[in-house]
């Protein structure tokens, strides 16, 4: 054997991997990436009032005899209430997934809860049969034929 065919012998290897928090940062994130992918606005009509579950994160009732009006209407989710989400603060809340329209309740207290649908007409037909006093404000829709 000649020494230019000799074994190679290493006089050095290295590896490398991220410190163990940034797996436990990456995880986290992970979880709410995914939390946030799969949160759902639930809106329930049931025989003493409605509620509203926004995912894991937040939950109100509102029984029918704590309201005075419903009314379904367009608002503008950025300049009303600053987006989407759970919005709002004191006499003033929003929940809205998307889109630009809901059923605003208002409270016999005076203060108001905006609760974004994609059906708000069928919202306010159901709050209706729980005897709620009703509005729709919302624009007729004309279709051609």
């Amino acid at each position: 054997m000649t020494a230019t065919n000799a074994m190679h012998v290493s006089w050095f290897d290295e590896s490398q991997g991220l410190p163990g928090w940034t797996y436990l940062l990456m995880g986290v994130v992970l979880l709410i990436l995914l939390s946030t992918l799969t949160l759902r606005q639930v809106t329930s009509v049931a025989d003493d009032g409605v509620t509203v579950r926004f995912g894991f994160l937040y939950r109100t009732r509102v029984p029918f005899a704590e309201i005075a009006r419903a009314e379904a209407v367009t608002y503008r989710p950025v300049h009303d209430y600053g987006g989407w989400g759970i919005r709002g603060f004191g006499r003033r809340r929003a929940l809205n997934m998307r889109g630009n329209e809901g059923v605003l309740l208002t409270r016999v207290d005076g203060s108001t809860l905006l609760i974004g649908s994609q059906r708000p007409r069928e919202l306010l037909a159901a709050l209706a049969r729980g005897g709620v006093a009703t509005e729709d404000r919302l624009p007729v829709v004309v279709r051609d034929f």
